[in-house]
């Protein structure tokens, strides 16, 4: 049986591929509605153009509409595999333009179009540090750094608000436990749990998002 239009949201991912596949417009809308934010949002946070990553999200869909078949469950989630191609578009656009992303440091923000405001502490660069081992002086690892850094920062922006200002202030602030209740004005119990929950959140997120360097 065909599921109604309403229906269609609440399909899994796996499924929607497979109705992809078969051609059903339907799917591809729900699976843009479902993963078309986050796309966006690491391409966005690392090329610092809406504009581009607009045009780079757009293509990303359009792949998952023509080359929907290639998508193999048993291999990771329908979320990693569209990284990997936003992760290709992206570099694939610096290229073309001769241009790589401005290298932000600790206590720097980014500026521009794309960039978040100020007050936004995850505008700061210092949740970019995931992956920051790379050899000072190494282009594409620092490109490595700056994608892993647009991801973790995107992740971090569509998990629930108590959960984010923890992570936010430990990771971006390097703040204790102890001082993130003080700051917050929240018992320890309470910042331990969140920062569990958050933390397991966040793996479940990035889990199988591909590193930007190419083999």
């Amino acid at each position: 049986m065909q599921p109604r239009p309403q229906d269609v949201d609440a399909l899994g991912d796996a499924t929607l591929v497979a109705r992809i596949v078969a051609g059903d417009e339907r799917a591809l809308m729900a699976a843009y509605d479902r993963h078309g934010d986050s796309v966006f949002g690491v391409a966005v946070r690392f090329l610092g153009d809406r504009e581009t990553a607009a045009e780079i999200a757009q293509d990303v869909f359009l792949t998952l509409w023509r080359r929907a078949a290639r998508f193999d469950v048993e291999a990771g989630s329908l979320l990693a595999w569209l990284m990997g191609i936003t992760r290709h578009r992206a570099l694939d656009r610096l290229r073309m333009e001769s241009r790589r992303p401005r290298l932000v440091g600790a206590g720097d923000r980014e500026r521009g179009e794309g960039a978040m405001s100020d007050d936004d502490p995850l505008g700061r660069a210092g949740i970019a540090g995931i992956g920051s081992a790379a050899a000072a002086g190494d282009p594409a690892a620092e490109i490595d750094r700056r994608w892993a850094g647009s991801v973790v920062r995107s992740a971090l922006s569509e998990m629930p608000e108590p959960q984010r200002s923890i992570l936010v202030l430990a990771y971006d602030h390097d703040l204790t436990q102890a001082e993130i209740a003080d700051r917050l004005g929240l018992p320890i119990g309470t910042v331990k749990s969140r920062t569990r929950r958050g933390l397991a959140a966040l793996r479940e997120r990035l889990v199988g998002i591909p590193e930007l360097r190419e083999p």
